[in-house]
């Protein structure tokens, strides 16, 4: 309501005008000029006197025009001077008009706000946000509406002291007065009086208008006061009872004194005897009319239809009562002389439908003339029958005490509350109509103050609610999950899942939200986030994610700006999906707060965004935390308070300390849905069985016995027949069974399912089966899945990916035939990495063929890859205890890898994808395929590779650097990134981290590998930071993984029996042992010199053995590197290698062109040469020194001298002879500390080709790494000659370069040259001459 004055200016005054002292003004220099005049005509009267005539008629012209012109400026300024303030005026009170327009509209609307007219009040009471709004405080308490009529502006318009009529302007003091006219009072504004004014207001005109106009005035006064402030009574005539009937709706007429059958009495009689035991007690008490200032409660408004006061009587003397307000409709009336009384007569003139012309008379005072309202009876009736539900009256409480704890003691049945009837019988299609605007969202969570319920509106205030977020706090058993419970199930009973959804969490347990779960409405029940706090990321991610989807569901439905708009649409026609309301209701958030600070930006971000994406927040927990809620405060529109630890708390959620004082009672408490508002409740229980219903009884005409009318008199109870037992009504079976369980079966798979924001966490891991889902088996393919297969062959899935944020799960897939193709798999002890690594295996096998894809695994990590061995596609695996077989293995991938490279150059093909189609197509140039597909080098247990297996480590770097070119594709499992070198951490593509032993190793991120959870293998993150569960490497459809070792032997068992092709390749291992003469049919040699041509072998190389790599021959070429040193422990294979030595000697040179010298003190080798190549055999020192110092002399006789050409030097011709083989078997025997028989040589050994001379020096390997400093090794060492190491002992250190001894079966060894770096060989085996 517009308040305040405005003192408008006056009118702009005229100018006076100048009058005879303005002609005097311009007289006088007139008279001037004329004596000049005069002057000059009479001194030319001499002479001359035609020209001073003519001189002083000019003179004359000139001060006449003066004159003229002087008098008509100041006229002109004048008028000037007078339209320029005219406007300025004109202007001021155009400006003072809009502004009186704009508080005369703004006066409209209050008026009508606070009085609306009767047609409108059914609606209101319908609606019930406005119902008995005004309190004793209120400034409109007990002013009621009786029509419409001219007032003046509330914002007044003060006319201006101004002057005479004649002294100001006239045009603007007319605009003036025309403002005060027209905007001083305003028409048709609602009009009302105040009952406590007049102790008797009477109602004159024609029985029809006077009584629609009494019905006006008593909606009006009921729509706004509660029937604790105003109390209603009828005393009408038998012929007039009629139409007050429907007073009995209206709870302001039950008698809180007297009671009858259907309850309190209804105030509406004929007898002012009976009237009177209905009325309040306490008007006896009370003082005559206007005898006390003090307002009386409550306020009685007594209606006289055909019925007077008799005079004498002591309910309501002559002279008024104190509080008493009588509404008389007299048959006849005199003129009135009670200045306290009030008369409204209503006129016969014409007036607007629905109104009457009236005029309002007091003593003394003019008659307001105005046009009174007209309120049928089906409008009286139908606003009563709405306020009915609203008060329940209860007989005997008389008037309410304000020290009296507030009547709380209304049906808390939850059904009743909702008004659905019985639980059993519930029927959802008909609880979900939709519902009225006003009601969305609006639940009763109990009973209120005098028994009404109490409602709670999650609507955001602009829709007339209280939300959208409040906050809910309360002690330890207040009630508070159980106000949860009834507030969730109210919502849900009420509204259905295309209208609302909800989010519930639980962080403390789980059995605030229990059995909610298979209600339609739930979106998510989250519980249990204590126990686990890696999920409330996921929650939050959840929610943030669903904050989201609806923001860019609402923008590609058509750019809405809210939730609100877009059903505006939906409504209007558009076709578009329902978006309901999200409902997230947090219990316990203060703990969960302490737990994870950082999800208040989620709190936030939803108290700031949901109010146009729909989402509503309501926050519960045990206690308030002073600064636990910063920066959400604001969001929070509506507060619950159920009893709490302190005042202290109190306060901080009411602003009073009123919820601390509350009784143990569990479900007391206080709402406040505003600021300035605060009303007790009891809540509701929904966690016990529903309240049973007495059967309802028929006659035997199928009438429903027991009945009654409800009438304004008297209604008796029923009488019981004597003579007719009572029929014993059947009690419905017991159960322990609640109503909530009730409500939510009935509920359950009706409706449309709700949008699932919260997926149920990671738990059960998926079988391959069930991630392939469509495996088939094929004769040519075997058993495999067409539609991966049909992605490029090498596109496998791994397990499930948890994506929160978008709300679903992903297949987790992984592409090994690109950059991707190399795999990292790190995690701690027992976290899945040996399983993932099988899930690896097992699922590229399902989408190619054993000739397609091979697997070499090193099984570090306990033997779990043992049944896969006899898997079709696995080549071959390597455990710890076989040294041997993971040598073999790298050497046979290696070997894969360089043929390859090889082919690729010589062949000019690009890539392995080229070689990959080409091979599908059978295009293989020239015909050729090794048989192996893509590789995969599977090592699980890096940490293992790095101890036991260093010099294979570089190795591994250094083929996955260029193994992706040639289909080479490492697959490594670790416990720790840091088991990787950083170049070779560089080469994974594809990297999985399961949970870490510490968290701060992570290469993905560390605060999300906290997160990982512990005892749950497969768990982990993938690249993009997202959590994910590998698959069980089993097709059998169990998810279990204990017994996981039979799932793999199932699989195992399927894919062999489905695939009817060739089998793939295999690990070929070197033999444990050799015969010289099997090798020597590998390489296609000849045991002996040709009998029949008796020609003589013409040298080449020396076949020792086979080498790992290729599993080929291998040949010592001599002429190139005659020098060999061989370290070995005993039973190692030394002596077996020289006899195969000079076995070859003998094969491939004839005695002519090789002698042996044999230095054996063991005599190991004696007989092993044939006497014809054999130059000396020398078993002792005495007989070694001696000999090698004259072969030293007769070799020097072979250095080349000054003489010889460099045609000799390059053919060897300067000297002719037999080139020396000198073979010294066990050195550590042959050189003392004190000398060595070879020392004589040492000098000719880097001559070695000039000179013919070859030295091969077998040693133990113990000791050794002092031995390499003696002078005759040493030297062997500098000219970089092979070296062959055996088996030994890891403890002597590197001996030929970094390699050191490892133990090794006979006859096994690591070959060191210099052009083919370190092989593995297998040295042949000889046996010795009998």
């Amino acid at each position: 309501m517009p308040s305040g004055e405005i003192r408008l200016q006056p009118p702009p005054e005229l100018d006076r005008s100048e009058g005879a002292s303005g002609v005097m003004m311009n007289a006088i220099p007139m008279l001037g000029s004329l004596g000049s005049i005069v002057l000059v005509a009479s001194m030319g009267a001499g002479g001359g006197g035609g020209r001073s005539y003519i001189a002083a008629g000019m003179f004359l012209f000139a001060t006449l025009g003066f004159i003229v012109v002087q008098i008509d400026r100041q006229r002109k300024q004048r008028a000037q001077s007078v339209t320029g303030s005219r406007t300025e005026y004109l202007r001021y009170l155009s400006s003072v008009r809009a502004v009186a327009r704009d508080a005369a509209a703004q006066q409209r609307r209050a008026l009508t706000w606070q009085h609306p007219e009767p047609a409108s009040l059914p609606a209101l009471a319908e609606e019930r946000s406005r119902v008995w709004e005004r309190g004793a405080t209120d400034p409109a308490f007990l002013h009621v509406r009786y029509g419409v009529c001219s007032q003046e502006l509330a914002l007044r318009l003060v006319p201006p002291d101004s002057a005479p009529i004649d002294q100001v302007d006239p045009a603007a003091a007319s605009a003036l007065h025309r403002l005060l006219v027209v905007h001083r009072n305003q028409p048709d504004l609602p009009a009302s009086l105040d009952l406590r004014a007049f102790d008797r207001i009477e109602v004159c005109g024609a029985e029809s208008t006077a009584r629609a106009l009494a019905r006006a005035l008593v909606c009006s006064a009921t729509a706004f006061h509660s029937p604790e402030q105003l109390v209603v009574a009828v005393l009408a005539g038998e012929r007039q009872l009629a139409h007050w009937d429907w007073v009995k709706w209206l709870p302001h007429a039950h008698s809180a004194r007297v009671t009858d059958a259907v309850g309190p009495r209804r105030m509406v009689a004929t007898s002012l005897d009976e009237l009177a035991e209905l009325l309040p007690p306490d008007l006896a008490d009370r003082p005559r009319f206007g005898a006390d200032e003090r307002p009386a409660v409550p306020h009685v408004l007594l209606l006289l239809d055909g019925a007077d006061l008799p005079p004498g009587n002591h309910v309501v003397p002559p002279d008024g009562l104190h509080g008493v307000t009588v509404l008389d409709l007299p048959a006849r009336w005199d003129d009135l002389e009670d200045p306290t009384r009030l008369r409204l007569a209503v006129l016969d003139e014409p007036a607007a439908p629905g109104l009457v012309a009236l005029e309002a008379v007091r003593v003394r005072e003019t008659p307001v003339r105005a046009r009174g309202d007209q309120c049928d009876l089906a409008t009286a009736e139908a606003f009563a029958r709405r306020l009915t539900a609203l008060h329940t009256v209860t007989a005997g409480s008389g008037v309410p005490d304000d020290a009296a704890p507030l009547d709380l003691s209304g049906s808390t049945d939850f059904m009743e509350l909702l008004g659905l009837g019985d639980v059993h019988a519930f029927d959802a299609d008909a609880a979900w109509r939709p519902r009225p605007a006003r009601d969305r969202l609006r639940v009763p969570i109990g009973v209120g103050e005098a028994g009404l319920p109490a409602h709670l509106d999650l609507k955001e205030s602009a829709q007339q609610g209280m939300g959208p977020h409040g906050l809910v706090i309360g002690a330890t058993g207040s009630g508070k999950s159980e106000f949860l419970r009834t507030l969730v199930l109210g919502l849900a009973m009420t509204h259905s899942p295309e209208q609302l959804n909800m989010v519930l969490v639980d962080f403390k347990g789980g059995a605030t939200f229990a059995g909610m779960s298979d209600m339609p409405h739930v979106s998510a029940v989250i519980t249990n986030l204590s126990q686990e706090l890696t999920l409330v990321d996921r929650m939050q991610d959840a929610l943030s994610g669903e904050m989201v989807r609806r923001q860019e569901l609402l923008r590609e439905a058509g750019n809405f700006a809210s939730v609100r708009d877009y059903e505006k649409a939906r409504a209007a026609g558009e076709d578009l999906a329902p978006l309901p309301s999200l409902f997230v209701v947090v219990d316990e958030f203060s703990e969960m707060l302490s737990a994870k600070p950082e999800f208040i930006d989620l709190f936030v971000a939803i108290g700031r965004l949901g109010r146009s994406l729909g989402i509503h927040l309501l926050l519960a927990s045990q206690r308030l935390e002073e600064g636990r809620l910063r920066g959400l405060e604001s969001h929070l529109s509506y507060r619950v308070g159920l009893r709490t630890f302190s005042a202290q708390e109190s306060r901080a959620v009411l602003g009073v300390p009123d919820a601390y004082e509350l009784p143990a009672v569990p479900g007391l408490g206080y709402l406040k849905p505003d600021p300035t508002t605060m009303q007790r409740f009891k809540a509701a229980y929904v966690s016990g069985p529903p309240s049973g219903r007495a059967r309802v009884q028929r006659d035997e005409g199928g009438h429903v016995r027991g009945i009654l009318p409800f009438t304004v008199a008297s209604v008796r109870p029923l009488e019981q027949q004597p003579d007719v037992a009572p029929e014993p009504v059947a009690p419905r079976p017991t159960s322990d069974e609640s109503l909530l369980d009730l409500a939510v079966r009935r509920m359950a798979g009706r409706g449309p399912a709700a949008h699932q924001v919260w997926l149920p966490p990671l738990e059960e891991p998926d079988t391959l089966d069930g991630l392939f889902g469509d495996l088939v088996e094929d004769p040519a393919l075997g058993l495999h899945s067409p539609s991966w297969r049909a992605l490029g062959g090498l596109t496998v899935p791994l397990g499930i990916v948890d994506r929160p944020r978008e709300q679903r799960r992903d297949t987790l897939t992984v592409d090994l035939s690109g950059a991707a193709g190399h795999v990292a798999v790190v995690g701690g002890p027992r976290s899945g990495k040996s399983t993932l690594l099988r899930t690896i295996v097992a699922s590229a096998s399902l989408v190619t063929t054993p000739q397609e894809s091979q697997f070499f695994v090193l099984d570090f990590g306990g033997g779990t890859f043992a049944p896969l061995a006899r898997h079709p596609h696995v080549a071959g695996v390597g455990t710890r205890s076989e040294p041997d077989v993971v040598r073999r293995i790298l050497a046979e991938v290696t070997g894969v890898v360089d043929r390859r490279e090889a082919f690729f150059r010589d062949r000019g093909i690009d890539s392995i994808e080229t070689y990959r189609a080409r091979r599908r197509e059978g295009r293989a140039d020239d015909g050729f395929d090794d048989g192996f597909g893509d590789v995969f080098l599977v090592v699980d247990g890096w940490s293992t590779l790095r101890a036991d297996f260093d010099d294979l480590e570089m190795e591994i770097q250094q083929l996955a650097g260029r193994g992706l070119t040639f289909g080479l594709h490492v697959v490594a499992g670790a416990a720790r990134w840091s088991d990787f070198r950083a170049a070779m951490r560089d080469v994974f593509g594809t990297r999985l981290e399961l949970r870490l032993g510490d968290h701060v190793d992570s290469e993905i991120d560390r605060r999300l590998a906290a997160l990982v959870p512990t005892g749950r293998p497969g768990r982990g993150l993938v690249q993009s930071k997202l959590h994910f569960l590998g698959a069980l490497p089993r097709i059998d459809g169990a998810g279990t993984g204990h017994d996981l070792g039979d799932g793999v032997e199932d699989l195992v068992t399927r894919v062999r029996a489905a695939w009817r092709g060739p089998a793939g390749p295999k690990l070929r291992l070197l033999p444990a042992r050799i015969d010289l003469a099997d090798v020597r049919r590998m390489a296609g040699a000849a045991e002996a010199p040709d009998a029949a041509t008796g020609s003589q072998p013409g040298g080449g190389p020396l076949l020792l053995g086979v080498d790992e790599k290729e599993l080929a021959p291998l040949g010592l070429d001599v002429d190139a590197e005659p020098h060999l040193l061989v370290l070995g422990d005993g039973q190692s294979g030394k002596s077996s290698l020289l006899r195969s030595y000079v076995r070859e000697v003998v094969r491939t040179r004839g005695a002519a062109q090789a002698q042996v010298v044999v230095v054996d003190y063991r005599r190991s080798l004696l007989g092993e040469v044939p006497e014809e190549h054999l130059l000396q055999y020398l078993t002792s020192a005495q007989q070694a020194t001696p000999a090698l110092r004259d072969l030293a002399a007769y070799l020097e006789q072979r250095i080349p001298g000054p003489d010889v050409t460099p045609e000799q030097l390059r053919s060897r011709s300067w000297w002719q002879g037999a080139e020396v083989f000198l073979v010294v078997d066990d050195y550590d025997l042959v050189a003392t500390a004190q000398s060595s028989p070879l020392a004589p040589l040492q000098p000719l050994l880097a001559q070695a080709r000039d000179v013919g001379l070859h030295v091969v020096v077998a040693r133990r390997s113990g000791g050794a790494s002092r031995a390499l400093y003696e002078p005759v090794i040493q030297t062997l060492r500098d000219l970089a000659m092979p070296g062959l190491l055996l088996s030994g002992s890891p403890d002597e250190g590197p001996l030929l370069g970094t390699l050191r001894p490892a133990p090794l079966p006979p006859g096994r060894g690591r070959l060191v040259t210099r052009d083919r770096g370190v092989e593995t060989v297998q040295v042949a085996w000889s046996e010795p001459t009998a």
